[in-house]
């Protein structure tokens, strides 16, 4: 993770832009004194956030970053995709946090029995000034203490980074999005009528041990967050 942060932090600063061909393995063995296996984890891990393309035999390049807004396809969450990436401002608002009865939804997701108790955080975030999203995540209660002793808690950093930091990085994840209309309750904590359209995202985020941790909605005002997902053509094995 302390590899993949500097690689982005370089590319973040122009010093290697879209196009350019990265170091090969070697050297970043060398240069970081780091195993093969630690380098190539973090590439794989780089690509799969979306700012790498490696291309067999000819090494890894900075990837084009043509898409804008929320890129689904990639571990990442709306924290680092909009300030990370686009440099725009989120401001967050914490509804509620606490221990709660899961719902059925969470519970199953979470592979916990049902009535299990978890750990609820609710927020309202704005983006550049915008109110954006709502969104609720249930998690597992052993994370509770990483997240009360957080930023994330005023309304600061990023619950991903908070998470990783506490051992609970995102290895895979399944995101599903629907198009639904705003409630009563939506409607007031996002400023708009009752019935507008919003996206709902669902997400389940597992660890390297395949154990799931994290499952949250996320209703998104489509007129303030845009949604990118990537598409390509499979890789034959022919």
């Amino acid at each position: 993770m302390q590899l993949s942060q500097l690689m982005e932090e370089a590319m973040d600063r122009g010093d290697y832009s879209p196009g350019d061909r990265l170091p090969t393995e070697s050297d970043l063995c060398r240069d970081y004194d780091l195993a093969r296996s630690t380098v190539r984890e973090t590439l794989r891990y780089l690509q799969d956030q979306g700012r790498i393309k490696v291309v067999p035999r000819r090494g890894a390049f900075v990837a084009e970053q043509t898409g804008t807004g929320w890129l689904l396809q990639v571990a990442e969450g709306f924290f680092e995709a909009e300030v990370d990436h686009h440099h725009r401002a989120v401001d967050t608002r914490v509804i509620k946090a606490g221990r709660c009865e899961l719902p059925d939804a969470a519970s199953a997701a979470l592979g916990l029995d049902a009535g299990a108790s978890g750990f609820m955080l609710a927020r309202v975030r704005r983006l550049d000034g915008n109110l954006a999203l709502y969104s609720i995540n249930y998690m597992l209660p052993e994370i509770e203490n990483a997240v009360r002793s957080s930023e994330v808690m005023n309304g600061g950093g990023s619950l991903n980074r908070t998470l990783q930091s506490a051992g609970f990085a995102v290895f895979r994840a399944r995101r599903s999005v629907a198009a639904v209309a705003a409630t009563e309750e939506l409607a007031q904590l996002l400023d708009v009528p009752i019935g507008a359209p919003l996206l709902l995202v669902t997400s389940v985020s597992w660890g390297r041990d395949d154990k799931p941790f994290d499952f949250y909605t996320s209703w998104l005002r489509s007129d303030v967050v845009k949604v990118t997902v990537e598409a390509q053509a499979a890789v034959s094995n022919d």
